[in-house]
């Protein structure tokens, strides 16, 4: 799949820069995401998300290649910035999980115990179906404004979220 080839293979990752503020995702839409009436197409969505790299050491940018009409996907990684610090350690890691030849079951529990889990949410496939791509914004948003909270920062701490903003950007924009 696309998500296991750019977790496993891909290289490119932006690092972060730290800035004073997250930014809201009003700030840079223009409106609250899931407004009635208003619909943020990829362009504005993935200018949110490059604003939040900017703003926070726990995201990180990484450019997933191009669709057919030409634009380029991303996906936001976000955790702890130490686990960000240690990417390319947890991408190995859950690679050899995944591909378990060799392993002894002590050394795959040491690396289940050492490694953090990956979950990717996306902002869907069908464009018509406007609420995923809508929401990534805000849930950037919410894991980074509330990333020094307890509940969140365990969270960042033993997770590293792949938040696409979507996974269809021709049809976001066409449809938004």
């Amino acid at each position: 799949t696309l998500t296991a080839a750019v977790l496993f293979s891909l290289p490119v990752a932006l690092p972060a820069r730290q800035a004073p503020a997250i930014p809201a995702p009003e700030s840079v839409l223009g409106f609250q995401p899931g407004a009635d009436y208003k619909l943020a197409n990829y362009e504005q969505v993935l200018s949110y998300f490059q604003k939040i790299h900017a703003a926070s050491d726990r995201v990180m940018l990484v450019e997933a290649g191009k669709s057919s009409q030409g634009r380029t996907y991303y996906f936001a990684l976000v955790s702890s910035a130490e686990n960000l610090r240690q990417i390319d350690h947890y991408r190995e890691i859950a690679r050899r999980l995944a591909h378990p030849e060799g392993l002894t079951e002590a050394e795959a529990r040491r690396l289940a115990r050492e490694g953090k889990a990956f979950v990717h949410i996306d902002g869907g496939l069908h464009s018509s179906e406007v609420a995923g791509p809508q929401h990534t914004p805000q849930l950037l948003y919410d894991l980074v404004s509330r990333a020094d909270e307890p509940e969140t920062r365990a969270m960042l701490d033993n997770v590293i979220l792949m938040l696409w903003p979507t996974i269809n950007p021709d049809g976001q924009s066409m449809v938004a």
